[in-house]
């Protein structure tokens, strides 16, 4: 059960499908595709979005104007801001040309990533007043945590973050030098 708009509600259904042949090398028409009369045509390069699909029917690409690219497949009825705040969806849509929609098996559309960052966009306005009088209308707090004080090594100066990541390369914010922090062996 979804409570808010699901992933149909974004996707187009103007798209064509093709089969790849057996090696994935090249791919035909299927039967029954919009634009294409299932005999061999070339498919339509009109800027359609155009998804692949292996022998079994199963999408493994969606193509775009600069060529094939990775294939990401949501089901129709995914709720839009559970698919939005999803790290895994959102690290494998970097370089895909949008979302294959499908229900039953089926591919039923195609959502571009242009809808989904406009639809981003759109949640994240309206977050703030979702969340409280402690937020600003993109949803970030106004109450501010305390920051990350971190105490570089090479000068003993303490150095202040909105956050850490441990393995990132920091410059130390008192000196023009790399921020060497304490090891997790030695120090805090």
């Amino acid at each position: 059960m979804t409570s808010g708009p699901t992933v149909s509600d974004l996707m187009s259904t103007d798209f064509d499908t093709a089969h790849t042949e057996p090696d994935g090398s090249d791919f035909l028409i299927g039967p029954g595709s919009p634009g294409g009369s299932g005999s061999g045509d070339a498919p339509d390069r009109t800027g359609r979005p155009l998804v692949l699909l292996d022998g079994a029917g199963i999408p493994c690409a969606l193509t775009r104007p600069d060529g094939r690219g990775p294939v990401v497949v949501v089901s129709a009825r995914l709720d839009i801001v559970v698919l939005l705040t999803s790290a895994d969806i959102l690290d494998v849509l970097d370089g895909a040309a949008g979302l294959v929609v499908v229900r039953a098996g089926t591919v039923v559309g195609v959502v571009p990533v242009d809808a989904l960052r406009e639809e981003a966009v759109r949640l994240l306005e309206t977050a703030g007043a979702q969340l409280g009088m402690d937020s600003d209308p993109l949803g970030r707090p106004t109450d501010f945590p305390d920051p990350v004080r971190i105490t570089c090594t090479a000068c003993g100066e303490a150095n202040e973050f909105e956050y850490y990541v441990e393995w990132k390369a920091y410059t130390c914010q008192r000196g023009a030098h790399r921020l060497v922090p304490p090891s997790r062996r030695g120090g805090t």
